[in-house]
Order: C-alpha cells, then sequence, then structure tokens
C-alpha cells in the first residue's frame, strides 16, 4: 500500500485525541506510582527516577505522536497498536486492506 487511504485518515485523525489521552494518562498513573513508592529519606533517588520515567515516556509520546503526516500514517497506526493505544473495535474502523497491512507486519 503505498498511498493511506483518504477514510482511514480520517478515522486515524479521530482516533488520536483518545490515544494521547491513552498514552499521557499511562504516564501519570506510573509517575503517580514512582511518587508514592518513594521512601522516606530517599526523595532524590525518587526523583531521579521520576525523571528518567518522564523522559522515557517523552520519547514514546515524540514516536507515535510526532511527525503527524499522513505519509507517516501507517507507521503511527502500528506504534499506537503495538502500545494498545486504540481497542480492537476502533482498529476496525479501518478499511480492510489497512488493516491487513497492519497484520501482516505483526507477522513479520
Amino acid at each position: 500500500m503505498n498511498r493511506f487511504p483518504e477514510h482511514d485518515w480520517k478515522v486515524l485523525s479521530r482516533l488520536k485525541p483518545l490515544a494521547l489521552e491513552r498514552l499521557s494518562r499511562r504516564i501519570l498513573d506510573g509517575a503517580q506510582k514512582i511518587i508514592e513508592d518513594a521512601e522516606e529519606g530517599k526523595s532524590h533517588d525518587a526523583y531521579l527516577a521520576l525523571y528518567k520515567f518522564i523522559m522515557d515516556q517523552d520519547e514514546e509520546i515524540a514516536l507515535c505522536f510526532d511527525d503527524w503526516r499522513r505519509s507517516n500514517a501507517m507507521t503511527l497506526l502500528i506504534c499506537w497498536r503495538t502500545r494498545k493505544l486504540i481497542t480492537d473495535e476502533e482498529f476496525a474502523a479501518f478499511s480492510p486492506e489497512t488493516r491487513n497491512v497492519i497484520k501482516l507486519w505483526y507477522e513479520s
């Protein structure tokens, strides 16, 4: 598939805020756990762990949401599916052709 279909681009664009919200929620939950698990007297260690976690997660957000172009749509969709940022029902809204490309990617 050389070109991401218009219908699928619209679906991807519609799902973008949901996927971003889900990833952001996951990141905030992870940050909260680091904060809650901080041991007394080890606040700086917790800070360093939190900083590293946020930096790593910033790379995840960039990978999944930066470079928003139709020519990059398949890569973004693979990223979302790999990270379970869209449901099976939401994925079903894409064309059979697009779903097949994603399935073939998983099988390779």
